[in-house]
């Protein structure tokens, strides 16, 4: 292996041949010598440059934005120009993107008829409707999906998946591993143990509920591509799927490729991705250049493969230059990082002042630490925009990001998680819901509280009850007891809170500072009414929203920060619009209320304010730096997460792996092959070093000094590392 710095091997290394690795540390300047070689190959042909994450895309295109070359550099998404090459090979074929979500929820409607059990196969008995994760139909739907997802990234059709799911099947019934082996009994707690003492009628209606299991999956994806594909929805997986298919069958004829490819962060490089870059460059990925760190590979559990390509690479150039100014950092979260990868011994001493560590008494407790030290920080004249917050899960920052809004301190946020789970932009879709269908009581109290009425606990008190004087009825029909009445379903009363607000029933016995918000919220309902008429959604919205969050925001940093998650709520509305051009403001509210139920994993938060505080995950923090990095909840359960297993597992050698065993004369909550699988792969295992080395790609985007902090008693560290204890240990702490 050679050791260079980013402008001499690099650099000078042959275009031509098969693929060199350009690899090292974070911070070492991978990306940059990848964009330098980028430019020297320009002066010889055509360039395209990409990674697997659009943010790095992004990145990279923002790069060569003003380089000008003799010939193109163009950086591109792989699955835009597997859409390129479909469109060049299939010209015949009318083909789009559609993001996961949006498949997610047609594979929902795909799926509808299984949970209702109207496929003939039930009915004629051919399979077994207690199916593991059948007892929850949505989670074994999301589950499904996901699995589809991960089969599609691999270049795995539906015919094929059958065939290594049964193959699998045969060869662990057909020849069963020993149950009774001590290894495997003491590494299964023992709250398991019992799913290993199975006898052969057990394995045997195991097996026959496994196959059904195939069955169902195998329709379900069977109808997935027809629904999909064969109608021109592919999603990034199911384009690179297509495209390599294509060029394969066709030879690539009329589609000429770039003559240099240039990949970064080729550790997130799933199957499909690598399959396609062969297609177009060779097994040996010829006049390509990929650029990687292992110990940055955080998305081997998402179907990633790029780091055994790494390591298979014959070529490498290790870059050692420090060229973040975090060489102690780095240093120092290596030694969290499982054995192989060659933690330093001990910590350098240079460490101490550059890593500080908190454990607090409950997690307001650490949101108070972290929200004064950046106040500290940004009264010393550090700006906001060098600082960031990164946590494994945006949904664990909320309650740092209200106690940094609480001090005034503008902050931004970016990774995956709804739209609208956060409350700003609950409170932009309630007067949308007000004109929509303003019977929606949850969405109407909304507006009451929100800023722009802004009425007390006794206004809406008021407006939720019955006039003080009703006017009598004229005749009296019912001759049920007061008793029975009460008893019984009011109509009435459901509607009343719609009916006090909207007509005003109850505004004599208001205080007139609150008649008076009500009146002009009426007024305000009128005038949207015509406005939709005549306006198209977003010009609906973007008015509606003026005259509410936009008029009531401040210009403080939380008014900032409601401000730009609004914007981001018209931005989905726009792109809802342009896709369903008939939609009315009520499908949009439909669909937002079954987006926000979707799957984190399939949603994302993009970042608009490079001046604000960054509240980051760690995928969105990649290819990041900062002077000043916090990592949140540095406990087990929240970085690292606990390993959670889907309903069903598969694996390349024993196909299938149903999670809970059911059915008649099931014994046991989990199937023995589950079981067995947990402790032959070492899933949990492999799990935690997977958020080993989230926590050290978060740890060094940090160029001055990295501060981590959790909340809580450290556990024992049995199914989740704890890695605050870990740090504060090889600190010396």
């Amino acid at each position: 292996m050679k050791t260079a710095t980013p402008d001499s091997a690099a650099l000078e290394h042959p275009l031509d041949g098969p693929a060199p690795a350009i690899v090292g540390a974070a911070g070492t300047g991978k990306t940059t010598a990848l964009v330098n070689r980028a430019i020297r190959a320009a002066a010889e042909g055509a360039v395209w440059l990409t990674a697997p994450d659009w943010r790095a895309v992004a990145r990279l295109r923002e790069r060569i934005a003003t380089v000008e070359t003799a010939h193109p550099i163009v950086a591109r998404s792989l699955p835009d120009y597997a859409l390129d090459i479909i469109k060049a090979l299939a010209p015949e074929r009318e083909v789009a993107l559609i993001s996961d979500l949006r498949a997610a929820q047609i594979f929902e409607d795909v799926g509808a008829r299984l949970f209702s059990l109207d496929w003939t196969e039930f009915v004629s008995a051919e399979i077994d409707p207690e199916i593991t994760g059948l007892r929850a139909p949505e989670r074994f739907s999301s589950a499904a999906f996901r699995l589809i997802r991960r089969l599609r990234g691999a270049q795995i059709s539906p015919d094929e998946f059958r065939v290594l799911a049964i193959k699998g099947a045969t060869e662990f019934y057909g020849r069963p591993p020993n149950f009774a082996d001590s290894a495997l009994l003491m590494a299964t707690g023992p709250k398991y143990r019992d799913s290993l003492r199975v006898s052969a009628l057990d394995l045997r209606r195991q097996h026959e509920r496994e196959i059904d299991l195939v069955k169902i999956l195998h329709k379900l994806y069977t109808e997935y591509v027809h629904s999909l594909v064969e109608r021109g929805c592919l999603t990034d997986n199911d384009a690179l799927y297509e495209a390599t298919l294509l060029l394969r069958a066709k030879g690539g004829s009329p589609f000429v490729a770039p003559r240099y490819a240039f990949v970064d962060d080729a550790q997130d490089l799933i199957d499909g991705e690598i399959e396609l870059l062969r297609a177009l460059y060779g097994s040996q990925l010829e006049r390509v250049t990929l650029a990687g760190d292992e110990r940055e590979a955080t998305r081997t559990f998402s179907g990633a493969r790029g780091a055994a390509l790494l390591a298979g690479i014959a070529t490498k150039i290790a870059l050692t230059d420090d060229r973040r100014g975090n060489g102690a950092i780095r240093e120092v979260a290596a030694r969290l990082l499982p054995r192989a990868n060659g933690a330093p011994a001990s910590a350098p001493a240079a460490a101490a002042g550059a890593i500080e560590t908190f454990r607090a008494a409950d997690p307001d407790d650490e949101s108070r630490y972290v929200a004064a030290k950046i106040v500290r920080l940004c009264s010393q004249g550090v700006a906001p925009g060098s600082i960031a917050v990164i946590a494994r899960s945006l949904r664990t920052a909320f309650g740092t990001i209200g106690a940094l809004l609480a001090r005034n301190v503008p902050v931004d946020v970016a990774g995956a998680a709804s739209l609208f789970e956060f409350a700003p932009v609950q409170d932009a879709l309630a007067p949308l819901w007000a004109l929509a269908d303003p019977y929606r009581h949850d969405w109407l109290l909304r507006n009451l509280e929100a800023p722009w009425l802004a009425l007390s606990d006794a206004s809406i008190g008021r407006l939720c009850a019955p006039p003080a004087d009703p006017q009598a009825p004229l005749f009296e029909v019912d001759e049920a007891t007061d008793d029975e009445r009460a008893a019984r379903w009011n109509r009435e009363r459901d509607l009343r809170l719609a009916r006090n607000v909207t007509r005003g029933d109850v505004d004599a016995e208001l205080a007139p500072e609150a008649r008076e918000r009500l009146q002009a919220f009426r007024a305000a309902l009128l005038r949207w009414e015509n406005w939709e008429r005549t306006s198209s959604l977003p010009e609906l919205a973007t008015a509606i929203l003026s005259e509410t969050v936009f008029a009531v925001a401040g210009d403080d940093a939380r008014g900032r920060f409601e401000r730009g998650l609004a914007g981001r709520l018209l931005d989905g509305i726009a792109a809802f619009a342009a896709r369903e051009p008939l939609a009315s403001l009520e499908d949009f509210l439909t669909y937002a209320e079954r987006v926000a139920d979707a799957d984190a994993d399939l949603l994302f938060v993009n970042g608009r304010d490079p001046a604000a505080v960054a509240v980051l995950d760690v995928e969105a923090a990649k290819g990041r730096e900062f002077d000043h990095v916090f990592v949140l909840d540095a406990r087990a359960g929240a970085f690292p997460r606990y390993y959670a297993p889907d309903a069903f597992l598969f694996l390349s050698r024993y196909g299938m792996v149903p999670k809970d065993d059911v059915g008649p004369g099931a014994r046991a909550a989990r199937t023995a092959k589950f079981t067995y699988a947990m402790y032959r792969y070492k899933l949990r295992e492999r799990y935690n070093d997977q958020e080993r080395r989230a926590f050290y790609c978060a740890a060094t985007r940090a160029r001055r000094k990295l501060y981590v902090s959790a909340s809580g008693r450290p556990t024992k560290g049995n199914a989740a590392p704890e890695l605050l204890a870990e740090l504060s240990a090889a600190l010396g702490a």
